[in-house]
């Protein structure tokens, strides 16, 4: 890994609304993210999970501290493949899409480039002229994470990507998200609230509460010494649902 993260939050803070509605979600938030590496964010529902990638994104404007990514076109994979896809258009369609963004000419090259990344991800050529209804749920996360893929990103945000797939899926899913860390040299901020998924993909945690950054370090220390009480919450509550 680099010694020069690819994300790096300095004292972050951000709010939403205006005037006496104006409420805080993150407070004094400080992590990074190095090449190579998986991080993961871990919370439960509103802790500020949402927002803290949106800060990364560059989407959130009432914000104080520092942001620094330096990653060209950082992509998402979103938890629902289905509603990240445009249910009109082909697989070739939407996976030529991104490349007509960047400028990439030539019908037929880019859909060599499309057909080259399906068959990175674990899709057959049969799939492109399909449209994602016909698709199952783990191929329509293949897409998505092609599509995420496909403009040569090296920054990839994980938004629960497996959490509406079942455990053969899910397993699946998270080796090739494996593989291609390797293959392609990616890093991934992985958001989720699954802390037994975290644990198999993550290299380091970070566990947000109330906004806060309450504990971080390599995954195999907080989950077998956690430090703060709401980290043991989460992890016997992941135990218990086990």
């Amino acid at each position: 890994m680099a010694d020069i993260p690819i994300v790096e939050l300095s004292h972050l803070s951000s709010w939403y609304g205006h005037g006496k509605s104006r409420t805080q979600v993150l407070r004094d938030v400080s992590l990074s993210l190095y090449q190579g590496e998986v991080l993961g964010i871990v919370g439960e529902s509103g802790s500020g999970k949402s927002t803290l990638v949106k800060c990364i994104l560059g989407l959130v404007r009432d914000i104080e501290g520092q942001i620094s990514v330096r990653a060209l076109r950082p992509q998402m994979v979103f938890q629902d493949p289905y509603s990240s896809l445009n249910p009109a258009k082909t697989v070739g369609w939407i996976l030529q899409q991104p490349l007509r963004c960047i400028g990439v000419r030539g019908a037929d090259i880019r859909r060599q480039k499309v057909l080259d990344m399906m068959q990175l991800v674990g899709l057959g050529p049969d799939l492109y002229d399909r449209r994602p209804s016909q698709l199952s749920g783990g191929q329509r996360q293949r897409v998505a994470i092609a599509g995420a893929l496909i403009q040569g990103s090296k920054l990839i945000i994980l938004d629960e990507p497996v959490s509406a797939l079942d455990v053969t899926l899910q397993a699946q899913i998270l080796q090739l998200l494996a593989d291609l860390k390797v293959r392609l040299g990616l890093s991934y901020l992985f958001v989720s609230h699954d802390l037994a998924v975290v644990y198999q993909l993550c290299d380091r945690v970070a566990v947000l509460y109330h906004g806060q950054i309450v504990e971080q370090g390599p995954v195999d220390e907080v989950y077998d010494a956690p430090q703060h009480a709401y980290t043991k919450r989460l992890l016997e509550a992941s135990v218990a649902s086990d």
